[in-house]
């Protein structure tokens, strides 16, 4: 997403997944295919010392050989918007740039401050032509470009969460959910069949549940989150004509992990298990699923 092939270096492959609040670095060192994961840091920011953050935290880590190394920017929900919209009359090499000058009533960003690209998915109902734009602002990536060449790092990709996540996910002979937790503290519900990720939705205004008691999810706590889901999985199956959700993944931090996933189950109907970070990522794992979206760039490696 937004257009960036650089030739990979070395060895050595570097992935910064940033929010409005947060930057993380993670490194990772691939040979013959596999992929073995040797930082996993993060530092709390604010929107105005991301870069600030960013240079001290990979000052850490001088001591790792990262010259020409391939880096990726993965952005938090908060650090992009997306839209489903029709398709642009225009020829597919043109989309993306007749996108800075269609969306002005959709997104928060001006034309002059947008940068454009889009995914779609593999399939839509009958009869619709819908691609998904997603937007971010000049004025936040400009910076990170410019670090990127002073560190003397190659910058092979700046993508976004939502599109990163699926690579974690082996396509699944029936449909299957997971719901993730997110840095920037929502809820995102993504559905993937055989043919790859069909549905994604970021469900804001649900409460976050890891401070609930095992007594106040048994009486119901988990309801708004239980409700965001049904939602989904209503439009997936009815809307998009879609065959039944067979399993939910959840990965969502809680002292309790097994109650959340009971509650969810009896509350949908539908069997649900916690969510199993990568084998080669164990080590290091953050451990509350925040830094799957950043793991995620990770796992071409092993291809």
């Amino acid at each position: 997403m937004f257009g960036f092939t650089q030739q990979k270096q070395n060895a050595h492959h570097v992935c910064f997944q940033i929010t409005q609040k947060s930057v993380r670095l993670l490194v990772a060192k691939s040979h013959a295919g596999k992929c073995e994961l040797i930082v996993n840091d993060q530092e709390d920011a604010s929107p105005g010392n991301l870069i600030e953050k960013a240079v001290h935290i990979l000052k850490k880590y001088k001591r790792l050989s990262l010259k020409d190394a391939s880096v990726s920017l993965v952005l938090g929900s908060d650090c992009y918007e997306s839209v489903l919209v029709d398709r642009p009359m225009v020829d597919p090499e043109e989309i993306a740039e007749s996108l800075k000058y269609s969306l002005n009533d959709l997104v928060s960003l001006s034309a002059s401050d947008i940068v454009a690209d889009y995914y779609e998915f593999p399939e839509q109902p009958t009869g619709q032509d819908k691609i998904v734009a997603v937007v971010a602002s000049k004025s936040l990536l400009r910076p990170w470009v410019d670090f990127f060449s002073e560190s003397d790092l190659s910058l092979v990709a700046i993508t976004v969460s939502e599109l990163t996540l699926p690579s974690l996910i082996k396509p699944p002979a029936h449909p299957e959910m997971v719901i993730y937790q997110t840095q920037e503290g929502h809820y995102l519900a993504q559905i993937y069949t055989s043919k790859g990720l069909l549905f994604t939705r970021l469900l804001r205004g649900v409460a976050a549940i890891d401070a609930y008691t095992e007594e106040e999810i048994e009486a119901g706590a988990l309801e708004p989150l239980a409700t965001e889901l049904q939602r989904s999985v209503d439009y997936f199956e009815s809307h998009l004509r879609q065959a039944p959700i067979k399993h939910i993944h959840i990965a969502i931090e809680h002292v309790k992990p097994g109650v959340v996933v009971k509650n969810v189950s009896q509350m949908l109907a539908v069997e649900c298990d916690v969510y199993r970070y990568p084998q080669w990522s164990q080590e290091l794992i953050e451990g509350d699923f925040t830094d799957l979206p950043g793991l995620a760039v990770f796992e071409e490696l092993r291809v």
